[in-house]
C-alpha cells in the first residue's frame, strides 16, 4: 500500500510541477487551492482539538476522530503533492535565475 501511495504522490507532484511550469495562471490556481486547502486542514484539526478539550476527553481515540473528517482528508491529500511539487521546483527556479 505504501508503494501505491508513494507512486500516486509522485505522479501528482509531477503533474502539478509540469502544469505550473507551462502556465502562470495554472500555477496561481494551484496556489489558491493550496491556500484554501491549508486553511480547511487547520480548521478541521483545530476543531478536533477544541472539541476534545471542551469535553475533557483527552483520549487518543478522541483526538484521532479528525481522520474521519472527509474535508480534512481531501485537503491533506492535495497538500501532499502540492508541497512536494513546490519543493522540487524550488532548485530549478533558483538556478534558473542565475
Amino acid at each position: 500500500m505504501m508503494m501505491i501511495i508513494g507512486a500516486v504522490l509522485a505522479v501528482g507532484a509531477l503533474f502539478i510541477g509540469w502544469a505550473s511550469r507551462r502556465s502562470d495562471f495554472v500555477s496561481r490556481l494551484f496556489d489558491v487551492v493550496a491556500a484554501v486547502a491549508l486553511f480547511i486542514f487547520y480548521v478541521a484539526a483545530a476543531d478536533a482539538v477544541i472539541e476534545t478539550i471542551a469535553h475533557e476527553t483527552v483520549f487518543m481515540t478522541e483526538v484521532h476522530r479528525v481522520f474521519e473528517n472527509t474535508i480534512f482528508l481531501v485537503s491533506g491529500a492535495y497538500l501532499g503533492p502540492y508541497t512536494l511539487a513546490r519543493i522540487a521546483m524550488l532548485p530549478a527556479y533558483l538556478f534558473g535565475r542565475k
